[in-house]
């Protein structure tokens, strides 16, 4: 293959476009008949593969695609996703990023940055908006991969507010990675149900800051110390007692739930318990892996919009310059706060005492040797936890008497909670009960070992064998029954593929791996084909 004659022309970027859609517009010029032949041409032989999201060996780009495209740090900035990730990173983490995705190895970088933990999914789907598809064509000539529409989090179109489609290909399921633009029939649609409109603001409000939060990564990162002092005084500003704290945890599970049905954002927190939980974890000592859509979230609840929180971070940092003292540093963040959320009248509570007395003393003690929560001892006598705290280190016989009753009517309760579950399933193996609770199992086999172990030796042991009880030929024509009604259910006016199969009928791919099993499957896919 001659490749002098493909070097030159390289097509120039359109307005908006990300790397992955420029490759692919220069793979429809060059009419290569194959991925790899551009692949190639681009990268060189060295290089046998390529991911859309965060594209790889920048370095190797050919010389005379970066005379026209910019330098690999230019293409990183500003025509891939990888901009979102670098505002609430060190700028340690941002330049390592910037070397992995110009050299061969992502390495560890999707843990860094929180894509394997932050629960919102390191897979990043091609996206495309249907207006912007038809204006792209009319005025250039074809449609193209916006990298506005491409950043997690974004779910509608920046500019005409509709929802985006996703595309089919280069996805798990599709197989082979393919060079390819945005068409109609390769998208489909990210959800079924109707979009209230208080959903629809919601949705346009955190992807319209995601596109922002890029552009702040290009050049700025935040202090994380700086932002978790400043979530926590914005969440203070709500209400200290605790009626208030779970009602902004209400409140913010309740803002949650509008975006919940829309990935990425199923994991977000849906119950008062998990809001706290949500919340507590981003006002403690920060921490480098947390995904930018945790931050996105809770600004766009606390603060409304990306830029009221950069307003008030820029003139706390202004204002820290400036002071050059801790505690008028801490003041300032109040009042910058203060300006950016909505007034909320705050009860203040009685004073309480500084002294208990000795009668005070044994009352509190006794009631919670009886088995009363301290929350309700609080309640009762009004005093602090702190103080509840402090009375039992002054007092180590009744901190332990108390110890020994909480454990004790533990220990009971992880009983029933076992003997019931062993009740409830009758015939199950100690494997199975311990996965239907898994935190009864773990806490008795941690403190209450013995009597686990005499329970469980009387289970049966569970062991199934080899798989020579599995009716391989039910399952072959189940999964040919799930087909064929998919065929008849499918549109008689347009033909059907394997991968709209794979999509249709979820366990389809993952059954055929299994290649010495499901002959009529593979038959009747065989027919269709």
């Amino acid at each position: 293959m001659n490749l002098t004659c493909k070097q030159t022309p390289f097509l120039h970027w359109l307005p908006d476009e990300c790397f992955y859609s420029l490759c692919s517009r220069q793979h429809f010029f060059w009419c290569n008949q194959s991925p790899e032949e551009t692949l190639n041409s681009l990268f060189g032989n060295s290089v046998k593969s390529f991911t859309h999201d965060f594209p790889k060996n920048l370095n190797l780009l050919n010389k005379y695609a970066k005379s026209m495209w910019g330098t690999p740090e230019d293409i990183i900035c500003e025509h891939t996703i990888a901009a979102i990730f670098f505002p609430f990173q060190s700028p340690e983490n941002v330049h390592a990023l910037k070397q992995a995705l110009s050299g061969p190895r992502l390495s560890s970088f999707k843990y860094r940055f929180g894509l394997v933990t932050g629960r919102f999914g390191g897979a990043h789907p091609l996206k495309a908006c249907v207006e912007c598809m038809t204006a792209d064509r009319s005025v250039y000539g074809t449609a193209y991969w916006h990298l506005s529409h491409q950043f997690p989090g974004v779910t509608t179109c920046p500019m005409h507010g509709r929802l985006l489609m996703e595309s089919k290909e280069n996805r798990q399921w599709s197989r082979g990675f393919q060079w390819l633009l945005p068409d109609e029939p390769a998208l489909v649609a990210t959800c079924q149900p109707a979009v209230s409109p208080s959903t629809l603001t919601a949705l346009h409000a955190m992807s319209n800051s995601a596109v922002t939060l890029s552009k702040l990564g290009i050049t700025n990162q935040f202090d994380l110390s700086t932002v978790a002092q400043m979530y926590k005084e914005a969440v203070s500003n709500l209400g200290a007692p605790q009626k208030w704290r779970e009602a902004s945890a209400d409140c913010f599970a309740q803002y949650c739930s509008l975006l919940q049905p829309f990935p990425p954002f199923s994991a977000l927190p849906s119950s008062r318990r998990c809001a706290i939980e949500f919340i507590s974890q981003m006002t403690r000592k920060p921490r480098g892996y947390c995904h930018p859509l945790k931050h996105l979230t809770l600004i766009s609840w606390l603060f409304g919009s990306l830029e009221s929180f950069v307003d008030a971070y820029q003139q706390l940092k202004k204002q820290s310059k400036i002071s050059g003292a801790g505690n008028i540093q801490a003041l300032s963040l109040s009042q910058i706060i203060e300006v950016q959320l909505s007034k909320i009248t705050r009860k203040t509570g009685t004073p309480r005492p500084k002294k208990i007395f000795s009668d005070l003393k044994e009352k509190i003690l006794d009631a919670l040797i009886t088995g009363t929560s301290q929350k309700e001892v609080c309640s009762r006598f009004d005093i602090s936890i702190s103080t509840v705290n402090r009375l039992l280190r002054m007092n180590p016989i009744a901190e332990q008497q108390i110890i020994n009753k909480l454990f004790l009517k533990k220990r009971e309760k992880q009983r029933n909670a076992w003997d019931t579950l062993v009740d409830q399933t009758p015939n199950s193996s100690a494997n199975i009960i311990k996965r239907l609770a898994p935190n009864v199992y773990a806490w008795l086999y941690r403190n209450d070992r013995s009597w686990l172990l005499s329970k469980t030796g009387s289970l049966p042991s569970g062991r199934g064998g080899n798989y020579v009880t599995v009716d391989w030929d039910a399952r072959d024509e189940n999964l040919c029954t799930l087909i064929k009604k998919v065929l008849i259910e499918f549109p008689t006016d347009s033909k059907i593929r394997k991968r709209d199969l794979y999509q249709l009928v979820p366990n389809l791919f993952s059954s055929l791996e299994k290649r010495s099993h499901y002959p009529k499957t593979r038959r009747l896919l065989s027919e269709i084909a």
